[in-house]
């Protein structure tokens, strides 16, 4: 193991090092073939290959500085659009829906809940059922179902003609709020823009993201981004009673800092607006 001097030769001081970091089970290593490049080390981690899509919005002028918020938070964007979209068909009933949250919910509810049949209107008054029957007819006329009202009894039964999977559960179960808070915030910017001799501003909808190495097609989705020269709005829309709270906390705390800010609208009106970290605006 040592030359006739004294010292350690080169070899048995590459084999114990080689021994301690646990490459080798032995003192007897193979000597390196000079001609063979030399083998590197392992990535601990590699580096993210940017999607197509992902590239041409790195790069987009109208989405540079978007995609470089959400890069320094941790995120490449998969994914956007510029506008609200919508079948065709379903623009008007994203209204009549959003005007009329609070007495359809509960409809809406048993509809996607295919284990009931009959819905009761006993604790509804006059006006409440007479909507509510036109909105059944507006679904009958979609096909979506067939029901019959029961007068003396205050009752609804139905049945289903179409599955309420994929498309139309999605938006019944809170696109159309989504689709309603884009339009309330559209708005707003437009009305204060004109008031205040103009404002640049861009409304982002539907932001695909994903963790650079994460394995899943994507981590998270926001359903609108607002860009001002000052900094990000990012708005969620919670239509339902169960917000998920520990999952807003956690992105108020990631994004809203300095001038960013991230809402949550809630169309519950019994929710407590002043949850300690938690940024509420009650849809009316």
């Amino acid at each position: 193991m040592t030359q006739s001097n004294g010292k350690i030769d080169k070899q048995t001081i590459l084999a114990k090092l080689a021994e301690l970091c646990g490459l080798i089970a032995s003192m007897e290593t193979p000597v390196a073939d000079p001609s063979q490049p030399a083998a590197q080390p392992p990535s601990t981690a590699p580096k993210a290959v940017l999607s197509e899509e992902s590239q041409r919005l790195k790069k987009a002028k109208s989405t540079k500085s978007l995609f470089e918020f959400f890069e320094k938070k941790g995120f490449h964007i998969l994914s956007l659009k510029k506008r609200q979209e919508l079948p065709s068909n379903y623009g008007k009933l994203a209204d009549l829906l959003v005007k009329n949250h609070k007495l359809f919910y509960n409809f809406i509810g048993c509809l996607l809940n295919k284990n009931n049949d009959a819905y009761s209107l006993e604790s509804d008054d006059k006006e409440s059922i007479s909507r509510i029957v036109n909105f059944c007819n507006i679904l009958k006329q979609r096909e979506w179902i067939d029901y019959k009202y029961d007068k003396p009894q205050k009752k609804i039964t139905f049945s289903r003609l179409n599955s309420f999977k994929g498309e139309i559960k999605q938006f019944l179960s809170g696109v159309y709020g989504e689709f309603g808070t884009g339009k309330i915030i559209e708005q707003a910017l437009k009305d204060y823009a004109a008031a205040n001799g103009g404002m640049k501003y861009q409304i982002f909808y539907d932001v695909k993201m994903k963790r650079p190495d994460s394995p899943n097609p994507n981590d998270m989705q926001l359903d609108l981004v607002v860009e001002l020269p000052e900094g990000y709005y990012i708005f969620e829309t919670k239509m339902g009673i169960t917000l998920a709270i520990d999952k807003w906390v956690d992105r108020t705390r990631l994004f809203a800092s300095g001038k960013n800010r991230f809402i949550t609208c809630c169309a519950d009106e019994t929710l407590n607006a002043k949850i300690s970290c938690f940024r509420v605006k009650i849809i009316q």
